[in-house]
């Protein structure tokens, strides 16, 4: 496990955050959607029961901006996700590094680049155009050309591309906060930018997911996610972009929020499935909630069968009073890579205003023993300073951050 906790003489502090996703093309907007009460598959609705699988999947998951894009719609909304964070820290890409986190990257160009090898069409008409310079997620791969495309946009230096499965951007997190702690050089940056976004809604991804059973039906009816639900049964796959601008400050000041601490492990179980225990994820939980007084937990909770109960099993016997959750996937989908970061955006606008969003699908809400879980239908307005957000991933891989606002 890497775990590094803050000098007694210095702070981080999140000086400014971003998200697009499906519900909303800023962060302030997508919270408004989820205090509204409103879910991703409210789009489902309105679809025929014949729907295609792979259309039903991007309808409901896509961010409208990305979908005309002349360049892979990963770029597209991970730079108006940076753009929104670093406005809002009042910062210029050129003073900042960048930490650069995708579980799959560029995946429509390195596609593309397949398909006109093969001299096959690539059109479709829910999907985006071809991309011009493909041939790039070839050479660079789909990660190297995220990173290219959005050094080149944003006019940064991205330091790192972090790959660690859906624990991908609070792994990120977790290097862009030792960057900015090392006591090792002289030259450490006072400002990092985090970064992370998804736009893999491919039928290679969809049929996959699909295969391993971690989707729910592919209907309009049945097409939910339901995490903390006795009826969850897989999660719904959406574009999401994330960041947060990091800042190391000599003393935080009233009204900021603080990156208090992060951490991150992986265990060897299983490619696909945690250790039944969730031993990696117990571990961070006990190491970054000791001694805390938790307002609000962010679990991962996909919203899959075997995961919800497993996860707040490990981590509820860890808080020291009772707690409240929220667990975003139920409106948002699952942003894969990008979740993490995701659920800290929605964590730092819920510290901002004291409110937490409701959870809609909530029918029959899951009973952990033996923990200080509170879990909820409705939403509430109290003061919610202090959150913890996990995300965890294939291939073992668990991160978690802990925020509070002074």
């Amino acid at each position: 496990m890497s775990h590094q906790s803050l000098s007694q003489r210095e702070s981080i502090i999140i000086s400014g955050f971003g998200l697009v996703s499906p519900m909303g093309h800023s962060a302030w907007e997508t919270f408004s959607s989820l205090l509204a009460g409103r879910t991703l598959t409210d789009r489902a609705a309105a679809m025929s029961d014949d729907t295609d699988p792979v259309d039903l999947v991007r309808a409901v998951g896509s961010v409208s901006i990305a979908r005309h894009t002349r360049c892979d719609p990963v770029v597209e909304i991970a730079e108006r996700a940076a753009r929104e964070a670093l406005q809002m820290a009042g910062a210029q890409p050129s003073e900042v590094d960048c930490v650069v986190g995708t579980s799959k990257g560029a995946m429509h160009a390195l596609l593309d680049a397949v398909k006109q090898g093969g001299q096959q069409s690539s059109v479709n008409t829910l999907g985006p155009p071809p991309v011009p310079d493909a041939h790039l997620a070839v050479v660079l791969g789909p990660h190297g050309y995220l990173a290219h495309h959005l050094g080149n946009r944003l006019g940064c230096n991205p330091l790192y591309s972090i790959v660690a499965a859906c624990a991908t951007s609070l792994t990120a997190l977790h290097h862009a906060k030792q960057m900015l702690l090392c006591p090792h050089t002289t030259d450490r940056p006072s400002r990092v930018l985090v970064v992370t976004a998804e736009a893999s809604l491919l039928p290679l991804f969809i049929h996959s997911y699909r295969r391993l059973g971690v989707l729910p039906p592919l209907s309009p009816d049945g097409y939910r996610g339901r995490p903390l639900d006795h009826s969850r049964c897989g999660f719904v796959l959406s574009e999401i972009a994330a960041a947060v601008v990091l800042e190391r400050v000599d003393q935080s000041q009233p009204s900021q929020i603080e990156l208090i601490n992060t951490a991150d492990a992986c265990e060897a179980h299983d490619l696909v499935r945690a250790a039944p225990a969730m031993p990696a994820l117990a571990r961070v939980a006990a190491r970054l909630l000791d001694g805390c007084d938790i307002d609000l937990l962010h679990p991962h909770a996909t919203g899959t069968a075997g995961h919800d109960a497993a996860e707040l099993t490990a981590i509820g016997p860890n808080l020291r009073s009772p707690t409240d959750v929220y667990a975003c996937k139920g409106a948002l989908g699952h942003g894969l890579g990008a979740a993490g970061l995701a659920s800290l955006v929605i964590a730092c606008l819920c510290a901002r205003t004291s409110r937490r969003p409701p959870m809609p699908w909530l029918t029959d809400r899951i009973d952990v023993a033996q923990t200080k879980l509170r879990i909820a239908r409705d939403a509430h307005d109290r003061p919610l300073n202090t959150h913890a957000v996990f995300a965890a991933g294939f291939g073992g891989h668990v991160a978690a951050a802990l925020i509070k606002k002074h």
